[in-house]
């Protein structure tokens, strides 16, 4: 039974700082997927770093919580009046009363920000499935540049509850959830043990493919005061560039693939390790 682990770095963009330490569990060899903000104050810091390393799959980390890349008088259902999204992270039920023009061009915009600096659109996004007209401008504007979605399941036990589309049912990729009941409350920060859950997965002959996203990187003021999820960002990169998490995963033999490798049966990701001479290469193992 092959065991293959996505490891995704989530957040790319979010802030400099951030990027900073993101870019280390890269450098450490397990980030093998990125997933970027498009809407964030360093997005285009994120999206210039990446364009030189095609061994890492892209994904679209839809945020809508700090500006919008048009001019916010192009979208003034979505912006408050500082010009950020007006809903942020704490008043989602606000998408609804944007319409599906504003939403696609802004999507639009993203986009093509995207493929101005890294030469192409991400190669995946998660989609949520609502009904409103922003969540279907935004589907739409997936499938225009082609950007696959829907691609895999919630693991058993996960907190969502997320089924892939039919044609990609067999490719039997699931993603493992790192929270807890307790989420980023920082009052259990102490009990917060990613390497522990990380480490706790078991692959099986139905979950062929795990994919796991941490948001490994240092924190500043701007993510304390907009995010829940802070100091944790330095404890995962810690774990992230652990060697208890490279023994796990050379004691396992595990392959790190990315996303493009499992969609399309490539091995970008293991052709990298190899080259470098990284010990995380399966021909290693």
């Amino acid at each position: 039974m092959r065991k293959r682990l996505i490891f995704r770095v989530d957040d790319l963009g979010y802030t400099p700082a951030y990027d900073m330490g993101a870019y280390k569990a890269f450098e450490a060899g397990i980030g093998s997927s990125a997933d970027v903000m498009l809407d964030s104050p360093d997005t285009v810091g994120a999206l210039t770093w990446l364009k030189d390393k095609p061994w890492l799959s892209v994904g679209w980390h839809r945020h809508l919580w700090e500006s919008p890349v048009l001019p916010p008088e192009e979208v003034p259902s979505m912006v408050d009046e500082e010009g950020r999204f007006k809903w942020r992270h704490r008043h989602q039920e606000l998408m609804a009363e944007v319409p599906y023009e504003e939403a696609y061009k802004e999507f639009m915009a993203e986009a093509a920000l995207c493929k101005s600096i890294l030469g192409r659109y991400p190669d995946i996004a998660t989609d949520r499935g609502d009904a409103i007209p922003l969540e279907k401008a935004f589907i739409d504007v997936l499938e225009k540049c082609g950007i696959v979605y829907g691609h895999f399941s919630s693991a058993p036990g996960h907190r969502m509850n997320k089924v892939c589309r039919e044609k990609y049912k067999d490719l039997k990729i699931f993603s493992a959830g790192i929270q807890t009941g307790k989420g980023f409350d920082l009052q259990y920060f102490q009990e917060y043990d990613p390497l522990k859950t990380m480490m706790s997965l078991q692959w099986t002959e139905a979950e062929e493919v795990y994919f796991y996203g941490w948001h490994p990187g240092y924190c500043d003021d701007h993510i304390m005061a907009e995010s829940t999820c802070n100091i944790h960002r330095c404890k995962e990169l810690q774990a992230a560039t652990s060697r208890e998490l490279r023994n796990w995963i050379i004691e396992n033999k595990i392959e790190l693939v990315n996303q493009r490798d499992v969609l399309y049966g490539t091995s970008e990701f293991q052709d990298h390790l190899k080259e470098i001479g990284s010990p995380l290469w399966t021909g290693n193992f």
